[in-house]
């Protein structure tokens, strides 16, 4: 996955990335379930209707398909809140997360992607 950019607002962080190959719906299922497993308190919204909770994490692998999942919650590997936004049949991940030092020391693009592209990484491994 490659970082295209990031920029701090009112302090988050929005960053886009580049995804090696484009994802269908499936793809976006396994990094929803991957998240999953990762946030305390996750949130599913699919074409921004919030969907779940699901009795069964594997259940989100069977969500009919639709045009974005967007999954936020606290990131129990980042200690952090996190939120991925993934759109159907595109190569694009949004991920916002908060503004803070202890996110990341810098957003310049070498330095935030030092810090925040393994967990990126992870999850794109995870769909394909």
């Amino acid at each position: 996955m490659l970082l295209i950019g990031v920029k701090e607002d009112k302090g988050w962080l929005y960053s886009r990335w580049n995804l090696t190959w484009g994802a269908g719906w499936k793809n976006i299922c396994k990094a929803g379930w991957r998240l999953l497993a990762d946030f305390d308190n996750p949130e599913v919204y699919v074409d921004g209707e919030k969907v779940g909770p699901f009795a069964d994490q594997d259940d989100i692998l069977e969500l009919p398909e639709r045009g974005q999942m967007m999954v936020r919650g606290l990131s129990k590997t980042l200690g952090i809140p996190v939120m991925v936004s993934l759109v159907n049949q595109t190569k694009l991940v949004d991920v916002t997360l908060p503004a803070t030092k202890e996110v990341v020391d810098s957003t310049d693009y070498e330095t935030f992607n030092k810090e925040i592209a393994p967990y990126v990484d992870s999850l794109e491994l995870v769909m394909f």
